[in-house]
């Protein structure tokens, strides 16, 4: 609870008269003008400050765009390389606050070939690296003769070069399809052309095996249809061919049954195993055009006795051989029982 003389004071008629007098006083002067006055002084002073301010040297952070020129001939750049400098300079205020307003830097140009001294021309070399903090005066000519630069960040630039080469790269397809009822694939889709030329780093062309396709949906397919697909070709090779034609064959087919006898592997030449049944059914989708060609030996049922337990009393069947054009292949029974005989020897 507040004490009696505090609260006198606070509620003192004197007091409050003099809070109201000077509340009224100001607003007096703002009315006149006064106050105008004060704050373009301040302003001005203000300005004069910064001015001054700016007239003295300082070391600050600046970062600058890097663009990279004259490169070595057939080879191209591989790896990672800064593409900005982080800049620790030293420059008057108002240089250093002009770099930092502005929206876009003109680039550091590195040239390569002179700052390697053109060692990477060599066939055999595949690498190089400077020393950014060796070519500080070179860089400071290009962003201001005003800046000095005392630090650069990376300290050192690793070129790792590539020969170029050119290969002929064969085209994959990439569709996404459904078909219409009864209809299928009859062959894989094809790309037209099959193979292109495409240049870039030997390191990448030489495991490079096949560019693909943009991606095709297409969905209840019923006819043969050929459409037009971009190439994904990666950003460090070059292609003349920006799309090409994919044929997608389409076909009706049909149920094709077979029956086929069970091969035993790996059969030691002292016995002779059976098994039952001693023969698999199989059964097929395949497309109208190649219902004729398909025949009992173009696939072939295994069993491996190598491969036999002593726990289970029987042996899996594997079907092998598998023509491309067979679809959906399905087959019964996937093991089989077995005996084993041993082969009379001859005298």
């Amino acid at each position: 609870m507040l004490n009696r003389p505090f609260c006198l004071f606070l509620y003192s008629p004197s007091m409050f008269g003099r809070v109201y007098n000077y509340i009224k006083t100001e607003i007096n002067a703002i009315r006149n003008g006064k106050a105008f006055v004060f704050f373009v002084c301040l302003a001005l002073s203000t300005f004069l400050w910064i001015l001054n301010a700016l007239e003295k040297r300082y070391t600050d952070h600046i970062t600058v765009p890097v663009k990279y020129i004259n490169l070595p001939k057939n080879k191209n750049l591989t790896g990672r390389l800064p593409m900005n400098f982080e800049l620790t300079v030293d420059a008057m205020g108002y240089t250093i606050l002009l770099h930092k307003l502005s929206l876009a830097f003109s680039p550091v140009l590195i040239d390569v070939n002179e700052l390697s001294n053109n060692y990477l021309e060599n066939k055999f070399l595949s690498k190089y690296s400077i020393s950014t903090n060796g070519h500080k005066d070179e860089f400071a000519k290009q962003i201001s003769s005003e800046m000095e630069i005392i630090n650069i960040r990376p300290d050192s630039i690793c070129f790792r070069v590539s020969n170029i080469i050119e290969k002929l790269v064969k085209v994959h397809p990439v569709v996404h399809l459904t078909f219409a009822k009864e209809f299928i694939l009859q062959k894989s889709p094809v790309a037209k052309p099959e193979l292109i030329l495409v240049r870039g780093p030997q390191e990448i062309l030489d495991s490079l095996r096949y560019i693909n396709t943009e991606p095709l949906e297409l969905k209840n397919l019923s006819q043969s249809i050929a459409l037009n697909a971009g190439l994904v070709v990666p950003p460090e090779l070059k292609c003349e061919w920006g799309e090409v034609a994919v044929q997608i064959s389409v076909e009706q087919y049909t149920e094709a049954k077979f029956e086929i006898p069970v091969l035993i592997i790996n059969q030691p030449d002292s016995l002779e195993i059976k098994t039952f049944p001693a023969k698999v059914k199989i059964s097929c989708r395949v497309g109208l055009s190649q219902y004729n060609k398909l025949k009992n030996n173009s696939f072939r049922a295994t069993v491996d006795y190598s491969k036999r337990s002593l726990i289970l009393s029987k042996l899996s069947v594997n079907l092998d051989n598998i023509p491309e054009t067979a679809l959906y292949v399905d087959y019964f029974p996937k093991e089989v029982d077995y005996i084993i005989e041993r082969k009379e020897m001859m005298k």
